[in-house]
């Protein structure tokens, strides 16, 4: 709408995110804001009820696989040991876990993509079970969590991902087994059911949501977030690669590439001479530009990134809650999760804690990419630098294996699988819909130096495959070892009383109607940005509130309750105008009649500062 007024296109902004997330928006002053600027995810909260386990224990769920990739069963305690970083550890706590194995279990290898596992030693020795680690699953129903990435996955990808996942829905269910949908992007699309219909109902609304353009922000020099994060990163061949390509952008007028190394681009004062690079600094501000793309680009990777673990995280908080055997079935193109390895090992630590098992597909199938820009992307340069074909068609290999990076951490972590390398996706669903049939639960006693450790599992007794294992573990640091989780705190702070007022916002809240004609109850949260931390991170003032409100009866028994989060990465013009008029996040309850408690917790992510209010009301 290129004759739309400011305010109409305001009207537009909020009524399009209120559409996507259903449950909260963002209402700005009369301007636009640009894309990526405000990214909201949401979905329903709920307080833990289990009980918190020892913080000073590792727990490892161990799947050890014969050839044909089948859990071994029979195995004891004496026939596992456990090093960390070089050094064994005692086995403190021992369980194993069992379930029913389908018939469909026995499948061949090729279309799994199993992690190596440790060598076996053939001896036999007998001991004493150390205390069991508590079973979270209990009986054979089946809980699966199907969660598409609509953020980083293509179009195409996304719907052959689709297909599948029907036809798995359709033909593989068992009667207990209850499914619900989560996409990436908004959260829950369908909550836990046994209903088909509603099931296939929600995923043909699934779309592809990208938060950045396969190509990156421009289309000469086309730097890929894979590219944008090697250049970041100082790798000397991608910098280089780029810089020839931008050179031939604009005709190569003024570049002197040739003879100067990759590593001198990086540092541009190592090379001698006032202007190193000819013309008048033409090449040195052609770095500069290609330096700052690439951190542009990465920085939005970063985003996509860490609300795709956000969103698995929170479909991992509604999982865990559900009775009987639990799956994360996670269907994406891969991302890249460089510098977020704290972030999953949280994730894995929760998926272990709650006995969920996460199993990964790769929805890219059988991937193979010819050299040189894409057809279905625009170009300037008709023919690109060898050097920027050669680091495309080497480095392809690594990309992959970044992309998928993460998802390969999850389901070797977990006892899960990662489908990867096949196209027959139908396949991919049928063997990740199952539960390994036996799981061995194995605890020590962790390090406290608050560093990251690797662990190795050995077989002393067997003679196997491949034993899956998490790779490590961020040991706590001994004077944070006892402090609750952030979820345990946010919990905590939920089922309190007390007011809190760190945090600059403003609540208040309005009754009005569904659609249906029911009561709904919408939260507004008013907060003066101007109070807040930011961190500045080039261009942008990037912080990231959580909104979390909910309802308890007057027995102090929660009702219902919902989550938002709210990335902030402002550019400085849009920074100003909302330090001075402040930025309103709005939530919507749907409740019954009734007299209810509401508590509304806000808080910002930097240095963890919150809000916390009460308050009676009386719902007609």
């Amino acid at each position: 709408m290129p004759h739309a007024s400011r305010a109409a296109r305001t009207r537009l902004l909020t009524t399009t995110l209120a559409a996507a997330f259903g449950v909260c928006t963002v209402i700005v002053s009369a301007q636009t804001l640009s894309p990526g600027e405000v990214r909201l995810s949401s979905h329903p909260y709920q307080p833990r009820r289990s009980l918190r386990l020892e913080s000073r224990l590792v727990q490892l769920e161990v799947v050890v696989r014969d050839k044909r990739g089948r859990a071994v069963p029979g195995l004891g305690k004496d026939d596992f040991g456990v090093l960390d970083s070089g050094n064994r550890r005692e086995l403190t706590a021992f369980s194993v876990d069992q379930f029913h194995e389908p018939a469909a279990e026995d499948t061949s290898p090729h279309s799994r993509s199993p992690v190596p596992g440790s060598a076996a030693q053939p001896t036999a020795t007998a001991g004493a079970l150390p205390p069991k680690l508590p079973s979270q699953n209990s009986g054979n129903d089946r809980w699966i969590a199907l969660l598409l990435d609509d953020i980083n996955t293509a179009p195409g990808d996304l719907a052959h991902a689709k297909i599948a996942a029907s036809r798995f829905i359709k033909e593989s269910l068992e009667s207990g087994d209850r499914i619900a949908v989560f996409v990436t992007s908004a959260g829950q699309a369908v909550p836990f059911t046994k209903d088909p219909a509603a099931i296939l109902a929600a995923m043909t609304k699934v779309q592809s949501h990208p938060r950045l353009s396969p190509g990156g922000l421009a289309q000469c020099p086309r730097i890929t977030a894979y590219e944008a994060y090697q250049i970041v990163n100082n790798d000397p061949t991608a910098m280089k690669a780029k810089v020839e390509e931008a050179c031939a952008c604009g005709g190569g007028e003024g570049c002197q590439v040739e003879g100067i190394p990759g590593s001198s681009l990086l540092n541009p004062t190592s090379v001698a001479g006032s202007s190193p690079y000819g013309g008048a600094g033409t090449l040195s501000s052609i770095i500069d530009s290609v330096h700052a793309q690439a951190q542009q680009t990465w920085d939005q990777a970063h985003f996509a990134a860490q609300a795709t673990l956000d969103a698995i995280k929170s479909s991992l908080d509604q999982l865990g809650r559900m009775p009987g055997k639990r799956i994360l079935l996670l269907a994406s193109s891969g991302f890249l999760s460089g510098t977020l390895d704290v972030e999953q090992d949280s994730i894995v630590n929760e998926a272990l804690r709650d006995g969920v098992v996460i199993d990964s597909l790769d929805a890219k199938g059988l991937y193979a990419e010819a050299p040189g820009t894409p057809l279905n992307e625009t170009v300037e340069v008709v023919e690109l630098p060898v050097s920027s074909t050669v680091f495309q068609i080497t480095s392809l290999g690594d990309r992959l294996d970044d992309l998928d990076s993460a998802m390969a951490r999850f389901a070797e972590s977990t006892g899960g699988l990662l489908f990867r390398n096949n196209n027959d996706l139908d396949l991919g669903f049928r063997q990740l819909g199952l539960l390994p049939a036996c799981t061995y639960l194995l605890g020590f006693t962790p390090a406290e130096d608050g560093k990251y450790h690797r662990i190795k599992v050995e077989l002393k007794n067997a003679s196997h495959d491949f034993v899956q294992v998490r790779p490590g573990y961020f040991a706590p640091n001994k004077a944070t070892i006892d402090q609750p989780s952030p979820t345990e705190k946010m919990d905590s702070l939920m089922s309190a009383t007390d007011e809190k007022t760190e945090l600059p916002a403003t609540i208040s809240e309005k009754l009005g109607t569904t659609s249906a004609g029911g009561p709904q109850l919408t939260i507004q949260t008013h907060i003066d940005i101007q109070r807040l931390p930011f961190e500045q991170q080039n261009d942008r003032h990037v912080q990231k509130l959580i909104f979390v409100a909910a309802l308890f009866d007057s027995g102090g028994n929660f009702v219902t309750g919902k989550q938002a989060d709210m990335e902030l990465a402002l550019k400085s013009e849009s920074f100003d105008r909302l330090s001075r008029s402040g930025i309103n996040g709005v939530m919507q309850l749907e409740v019954p009649a009734g007299r209810y408690r509401l508590r509304v917790v806000v808080q910002e992510s930097l240095h963890g500062t919150l809000s916390a209010t009460a308050k009676n009301l009386q719902i007609p």
